[in-house]
């Protein structure tokens, strides 16, 4: 299965009605103020963009721009500008991290009944992330261009940056 393949299959998996609820909870539908890109479309433009291994939000916006089939896929019309790295961003504070966790449950859900992943042997790892920061003056163990980042362990060292956790099943990768 080629790149390409594998986020159109792992998409066409996904019964996306229940996650659509829950990402469209903070935008508003109806009433005054410009209505908001679709923010389901967004959500489809991340996760090709992490199944795809796009390095950045730039990267993600330049290939929605060059591929049809993406454009495709993440709901953008052929009249449409792809969806901007500062939308991405939006849409991310928006939606907030327990709402991301609570789609990624319910994803992970979908990809054991689809048959995607089995789930049985879960491997998980930790990296650290370097915040391109200096220290906050004020407060030590945060940075000051970059507020959410926080002192950690960095190997021997320490370094202010993030701690990503990912979790894989070990068998579908």
């Amino acid at each position: 299965m080629e790149k390409g393949e594998d986020s159109s299959f792992i998409l066409s998996k996904l019964d996306l009605d229940d996650i659509e609820e829950v990402v469209w909870e903070p935008y508003h539908k109806d009433g005054p103020g410009r209505p908001p890109r679709n923010p389901m479309g967004i959500f489809k433009a991340l996760i090709i963009k992490r199944l795809r291994q796009v390095p950045s939000d730039k990267e993600l916006y330049r290939r929605l721009w060059n591929a049809p089939a993406l454009r495709m896929i993440c709901d953008i019309e052929a009249e449409h500008k792809p969806y901007n790295p500062s939308q991405l961003t939006r849409f991310r504070k928006h939606v907030g991290p327990e709402r991301l966790e609570k789609i990624m449950n319910m994803m992970i859900d979908e990809l054991v009944e689809g048959g995607v992943i089995n789930g049985k042997t879960v491997v998980m790892d930790a990296t650290f992330i370097k915040a391109y920061s200096k220290r906050d003056p004020h407060n030590n163990r945060r940075g000051s261009s970059d507020p959410d980042a926080r002192m950690g362990r960095d190997g021997k060292t320490f370094n202010l940056g993030y701690k990503a956790h990912i979790s894989a099943d070990s068998e579908s990768e």
